[in-house]
């Protein structure tokens, strides 16, 4: 009988401090309030992540070389190909929401020196999360 009564005790004691806890968490605003346009505000925009084949002149296209993606006036990290004809993990995602309906464009070679880019390209749309894509390339000659 006491261990009931403990146990009883015991458990209106938690649900009261879970109460009390999430009482104090909510603002008692129910609508969502609008995020601040100040200068500190960054959105946040999700990457696109490519991989897949890619030739060069009709031909697969040498191992290491180096390929990147351009958006608007970003540029995503370059990356070095994995083997001969296959490229992974190119990613790009907006600096800006002036970028969003662009064109994604993709480079052969190193973005500070010479580069070729590649006949295909891709829309960027807006994402909830990251987005994977299966995209083969096609270059008209190495840079």
């Amino acid at each position: 009988m006491i261990l009931k009564w403990w146990n009883a005790r015991r458990f209106a004691l938690v649900m009261s401090l879970v109460a009390l806890i999430a009482v104090s968490c909510s603002s008692g605003d129910p609508e969502p309030t609008a995020t601040p346009d100040g200068p500190g505000d960054v959105p946040l925009f999700f990457p696109y992540v490519f991989s897949g084949n890619f030739t060069v002149a009709g031909e697969p296209g040498p191992e290491g070389i180096p390929m990147f993606a351009r958006l608007g006036d970003g540029r995503g990290p370059f990356n070095n190909t994995i083997r001969a004809g296959e490229y992974i993990n190119i990613s790009i995602a907006p600096v800006s929401a002036d970028a969003i309906g662009g064109e994604i464009t993709f480079f052969l070679g190193h973005p500070d020196g010479d580069s070729v880019q590649a006949e295909e390209t891709y829309v960027y749309n807006r994402i909830a999360q990251p987005q994977f894509i299966d995209l083969d390339l096609s270059f008209p000659r190495l840079p």
